[in-house]
């Protein structure tokens, strides 16, 4: 097992570390503020309040699932302005460049699933890892904490753009309920979407430093990044999928295919959106488990091999000039 390389503090360096019961707080208070800024806005019609409802809703869960995960219990070498610059650079800048890439290197035809979870993963891995870099003590765990709070980052600031999205496009129809809608829906994904994928990254890419205090591109970091790689496409492309199973189940014939359109062939029926609903559900939560379970696993991986590494060595038993053990 090798040894664990660690630094002392900087005189000014003060961890983080969140109450475990904060996290609870944070998810009552702010659903209690989303829904009564909701209410009012619908109510009064005021849209000043808009943005309200907007950033509180796509805000509320990434910040507490990565409150959650700062009170778990770990080395805890992260600081309070890593975490902060981990969260908003992955909110912007990581959610622009992935934006850039998809708007010009995207593919038209085939693969374009699986592009978009190269571009994102790739945005998320680079704030990452250059927010990393700032981490004196680079625990594995800590790694997949500090990688909870990128995710989050950028979940929320990608929500809060859907959520406006879904407010220019039904500007005349009740928006503040579409808004809430499309901010609920996500809020119940974000957890196991990029929150998920991102811890699992860096886990990887801290586990790679933990040894020598450098961080490497190995065989762990290049395997996880194509693992998330495909569960971030394979979720994209879920609704496109289950578009095409329902209208096979429906009797309108198997259309087998890269599910790049999301467009059904003909309308739907009601009883083609049930099966729809149906499968689109059973897709996405399989990939969630999947998701969830593998990171459940690194994380307890990455405790017991702590415990190794931070465990004494025994020391061999004494022995005499001629190489036997004294009797006892």
């Amino acid at each position: 097992m090798a040894s664990i390389t660690a630094s002392l503090p900087e005189p000014h360096e003060h961890f983080m570390r969140l109450a475990p019961r904060l996290w609870k707080l944070l998810f009552a208070g702010g659903l209690g503020i989303w829904l009564f800024a909701a209410v009012i806005t619908e109510i009064t019609g005021d849209t000043i309040l808009v943005p309200t409802v907007i950033i509180v809703g796509s805000f509320l869960v990434p910040v507490t699932v990565a409150a959650f995960a700062l009170s778990r219990p770990r080395a805890g070498y992260l600081t309070t302005e890593e975490v902060v610059l981990g969260f908003f650079a992955a909110g912007t800048l990581a959610v622009i460049c992935s934006a850039l890439l998809e708007t010009y290197l995207l593919p038209e035809s085939k693969g374009t699933y699986i592009a978009v979870g190269v571009f994102e993963e790739i945005g998320k891995g680079a704030v990452l890892l250059a927010v990393a870099h700032r981490v004196h003590n680079r625990e594995p765990r800590d790694g997949m904490v500090l990688g909870v709070v990128v995710g989050a980052g950028f979940a929320a600031f990608e929500s809060a753009g859907y959520a406006l999205r879904a407010l220019i496009q039904n500007a005349d129809d009740h928006p503040v309920l579409n808004i809430l809608e499309t901010e609920a829906f996500r809020a119940v994904l974000a957890p196991f979407g990029h929150i998920t994928w991102t811890a699992l990254l860096g886990g990887a890419i801290f586990a790679s430093a933990w040894a020598t205090g450098r961080f490497r591109f190995d065989r762990r970091v290049a395997w996880t990044f194509l693992g998330v790689a495909a569960l971030h496409g394979l979720w994209d492309a879920s609704y496109g999928v289950a578009i095409r199973i329902s209208e096979g189940l429906g009797g309108d014939g198997w259309v087998f295919g890269w599910p790049n359109t999301a467009a059904w062939v003909g309308t739907p029926t009601g009883a083609d959106l049930v099966r729809f609903q149906v499968v689109y559900d059973v897709l996405l939560a399989v990939n969630a488990v999947v998701g969830l379970t593998w990171a459940l696993r690194r994380w307890r991986v990455y405790q017991i091999d702590r415990w190794r590494a931070a465990s004494p060595v025994p020391a061999a038993p004494a022995t005499d000039r001629a190489g036997t053990r004294p009797a006892t």
